[in-house]
C-alpha cells in the first residue's frame, strides 16, 4: 500500500498571500490589526 499523494491545499492559500514565505507575520499583522479595531470600537461605545 502506497502513501497518499501529498495535498496541495495548504501551499495555495499560502501562495495567494502578499508575502507568501512570511505567512505567520502576516496573519498576526492581521489579528492585531483586529484586536486594534476592536479596541477602538469597544472604547468608542464605553465598553472599555
Amino acid at each position: 500500500m502506497s502513501p497518499p499523494a501529498p495535498d496541495d491545499k495548504e501551499k495555495d492559500w499560502r501562495d495567494s498571500l502578499p508575502f507568501p514565505a512570511h505567512w505567520l507575520t502576516y496573519l498576526v499583522a492581521k489579528l492585531v490589526v483586529l484586536a486594534l479595531v476592536a479596541g477602538f470600537a469597544l472604547h468608542w461605545y464605553g465598553l472599555l
